[in-house]
This record gives C-alpha cells, structure tokens and sequence, in this order.
C-alpha cells in the first residue's frame, strides 16, 4: 500500500474510508473534544439508535455508560478525529452528552507533558 492510497478501515465485514463515516468533515470548524472527555448516551438516543449509521449506533450502545472518547476509538477501531466528529453531530442531534475533564485532570496532563519533555530531553542528551 502506498501512502498515497486512502486509508481504509473494516468495519463490520465492510472497508470505509474515514472520511466517508464523517460525510467529508475534518472537525477542523468543530469544538475540540478532549480524548478524555466523557460520552454518555441519552435516554431519547437509546431509542433512536436505530436511526443512525453503524458508526454512530455503536457510540451510542458503547457509551450507556459514560466512556471516554478515545476509548470509544480504541473498541471501534477508528481514529479518534472519526469519532470526536461523529460524537459531537450526535450531541447535536440530543443522541449523546460530552462531559470535558476537570480542570484539575487538564492540569495535570500537563504536568506529565512537562515531565515526559524532560525525560525526551535527558534521552536526546545520551
């Protein structure tokens, strides 16, 4: 395969593109959703799950307890911008709510940022 090629991904028996799940959308004109941001479903998107895409179902069934986004990428095996652009249409559509992590969450990640460029700049040093 050349990395030129579209990448592929099967789902369910079926090769989709990405870009195909998300009608085209990047999520570039989006709000970002943190990896660790939390989607739960509704209970009106429990019932009209039936109405969305495959992709969208499965957010929906995985996320009747709350789940974090990237943990949603994880178990359908798409990347992440796939699925932060699919979570926040069906926030829009009342299906899922998003929760953002605490700040006290935000910060810290930080913190292991800081710490994880030191520990980078100590190897380059080597």
């Amino acid at each position: 395969m050349s990395i030129w090629e579209p990448q592929k991904i099967q789902i369910g028996g079926r090769m989709v593109r990405p870009y195909t799940m998300t009608r085209g959308r990047s999520g570039v004109a989006m709000p970002l959703v943190a990896l660790e941001a939390l989607v739960a479903a509704t209970p009106l998107g429990l019932r009209m799950r039936h109405r969305f895409k495959w992709e969208s179902a499965e957010i929906i069934k995985l996320s009747r307890r709350e789940t974090a986004v990237i943990e949603l990428a994880a178990i359908l095996e798409v990347p992440v911008g796939v699925v932060r652009v699919l979570v926040v249409d069906l926030r829009g559509r009342g299906a899922v709510t998003i929760t953002d992590p605490p700040a006290a969450l935000a910060g810290a990640a930080e913190g292991q940022i800081e710490l994880l460029q030191k520990v980078l700049d100590g190897i380059k040093s080597l």
